[in-house]
């Protein structure tokens, strides 16, 4: 029997209510009472996938987000799931707009932005200190076709993205915390290959179908667990 939505909730927050208790698989309801200041920053299926995928346990306190961009993760971190969270960006106005979202949705009190470049996570951050990592990393290599400067610069990655961004969540991880992503499947094998090396077992897996081939693939793992991964079903 699923669990009873209150009936005095309006439609738009019944959506998101079912989302939380995994009665809907509509996983772009969870942002949309999320207020962001700036045009740029409009919300990405991506961006609606992380947050949905990412619903801390209840041992989880800390969060942190590697490359948060406009924010929009870290702050539903601390509204929707109610936890604190550090948000990671290298890009000055993104941080500053962040910080702002924060306080537009009075979570900046429970959510942090810094800026930083994830290569440099050991000059950041103290080794195992936080509870949960997530991340939506850079997907593809070269220059990106976006007419959106910093949506194109989000998704542009070096040819080591994969390894930077695998060593940051291993460095700031706690032994048996949990990490999240959401990455291209074009180049999951990578991620795969790099994650199981630095001993973050992938436990969960998610693929996201909006037409007829999958455009994102979440996953969720853990640190120096046991081997065994659960592929669930598509969203669309």
């Amino acid at each position: 029997m699923g669990v009873q939505v209150p009936p005095a909730l309006p439609a738009r927050l019944k959506a998101s209510f079912l989302v939380l208790r995994g009665e809907s698989t509509d996983f772009t309801e969870i942002i949309r009472d999320i207020k962001l200041v700036k045009s740029f920053s409009k919300p990405t299926h991506a961006s609606a996938l992380l947050l949905w995928f990412s619903k801390p346990s209840a041992s989880t306190r800390k969060v942190l987000e590697l490359g948060s961009g406009s924010g929009i993760v870290s702050i539903g971190i601390a509204k929707v799931y109610k936890r604190e969270a550090v948000g990671l960006e290298i890009l000055k106005e993104l941080v500053e707009a962040s910080r702002e979202s924060a306080r537009l949705n009075k979570v900046d009190e429970k959510v942090k932005f810094i800026r930083g470049d994830v290569r440099n996570i050991e000059e950041i951050f103290r080794a195992e200190s936080f509870d949960m990592v997530i991340s939506n990393p850079p997907h593809h290599t070269g220059k990106d076709s976006s007419p959106n400067l910093h949506r194109a610069i989000s998704r542009t990655g070096e040819s080591d993205t994969v390894r930077i961004f695998t060593k940051a969540i291993f460095w700031t991880l706690k032994n048996g915390g949990e990490y999240s992503l959401v990455l291209s499947p074009e180049n999951l094998m990578d991620w795969l290959c790099a994650l199981k090396g630095r001993k973050l077992e992938p436990k969960r897996m998610v693929f996201f179908h909006p037409k007829n081939r999958a455009e994102l693939v979440a996953i969720r793992g853990r640190k120096n667990a046991r081997t065994g991964l659960v592929v669930e079903k598509p969203l669309s």
